[in-house]
This record gives structure tokens, C-alpha cells and sequence, in this order.
């Protein structure tokens, strides 16, 4: 992140497959998205996070490894960063061919809420996405477009016995760390 920098920093798309502008993340739209610091904005977790902009055409997915017909838990924090944007926010979020739609719900004494999308793997490997669902603008800005923050992204691995011998895919971009990481607990 650079700093010094008050308004975040867009995301250009991936420029090929190798490149992205968010290390582990694919930002697969034909608009930016902003990375965001916890100096400027309210952060969920750590130090930064994604602020999704432009509703369907501010994507960010990635691939993470999974094992087919067995159950998963996608969590992540979904908050305001309280840079005036208009309500409502809500994410879409993806995890193969399931997807939910979340809303975020204020809650005075916390920026953020955690939210889940439970699933079933269909293969070895399982795109999850993001994206805003609506197209919201900044209240007193109506030229600046903003929308909901994500961040701490984990895949969960339910065991046959609740969350019995659990694995976790951390996505997260908590502590500004984004890519993935496997921890066996």
C-alpha cells in the first residue's frame, strides 16, 4: 500500500494470468476495485482490505484446493468503511456453482459482521468470488462510487463430526498478507 495515500489504491483488472494487482486474487472485472487501509477507512481485521466498487463488474475470485463431495465453510468479515457510502451494501459471494447474497446489517458497536457461505465441493479445486451487489455512490459524492469491505477470508473444512478434524484455506487479507495459505489444526 502506499503511503500516505487517504482515497486507497484501485486495482486495475489481471493484465494476463500471471499478474495481478492483488497477489493470490484474480480481479476478473472490467473495473477497478480499491485496496483500502485502516489508517484512512474502518478495517475489519489487521491492517487492510478490498472495498468492492462497481457492483458486477468488480469481481475478485480465486481457485483454492478442495476435495470433491466434501463440506466446506467460506467465512469472511463484511463491513462499512465509513467513507460516507450509501446504504444498502451488500456482497454476492460465490463458491462453485452455490452462491449467497449477503447483506450487511450495522451494528453500533462493531464496523463489520461476519458472514458464511456453507458448500460442497464438486472437484479438487473450487473458485470463490466476490462482488458488490449493488452500485453505490459515496452520499455527499454521487460521481464517487464505493460499496461493502471484505476481509479475513477463510475456507473451513467440516469434518463428518462438526468441524471435527479442521483444515482452513486462509485467504485473508488481514495484516495486508493476501494469497493462500494451508494451516492444519
Amino acid at each position: 500500500m502506499f503511503r500516505n495515500t487517504s482515497l486507497g489504491v484501485l486495482l486495475p483488472t489481471n493484465l494476463d494470468e500471471e499478474t495481478s494487482s492483488l497477489p493470490g486474487w484474480i480481479v476478473e472485472s472490467n473495473r477497478a476495485i480499491r485496496f483500502i487501509d485502516s489508517d484512512h477507512y474502518a478495517v475489519p481485521q489487521g491492517k487492510r482490505a478490498i472495498e468492492l466498487l462497481s457492483g458486477k463488474e468488480g469481481i475478485i475470485s480465486q481457485m483454492v484446493e478442495t476435495k470433491a463431495d466434501k463440506l466446506y465453510s467460506l467465512t469472511f468479515s463484511l463491513g462499512h468503511s465509513y467513507d460516507k457510502c450509501k446504504e444498502p451494501l451488500a456482497v454476492m459471494v460465490f463458491a462453485g456453482d452455490q452462491a449467497r447474497n449477503i447483506h450487511y446489517t450495522p451494528n453500533s458497536n462493531s464496523t463489520y459482521q461476519i458472514a458464511n457461505l456453507n458448500f460442497t465441493a464438486k472437484a479438487d479445486r473450487t473458485r470463490i468470488a466476490f462482488y458488490s451487489v449493488y452500485y453505490n455512490t459515496i452520499s455527499d459524492d454521487l460521481s464517487s462510487l464505493c460499496g461493502p469491505v471484505v476481509d479475513d477470508v477463510r475456507v473451513w473444512f467440516s469434518g463428518s463430526n462438526g468441524l471435527g478434524g479442521l483444515s482452513i484455506v486462509r485467504l485473508g487479507l488481514r495484516l495486508g498478507i493476501l494469497g493462500l495459505v494451508w494451516v492444519i489444526v
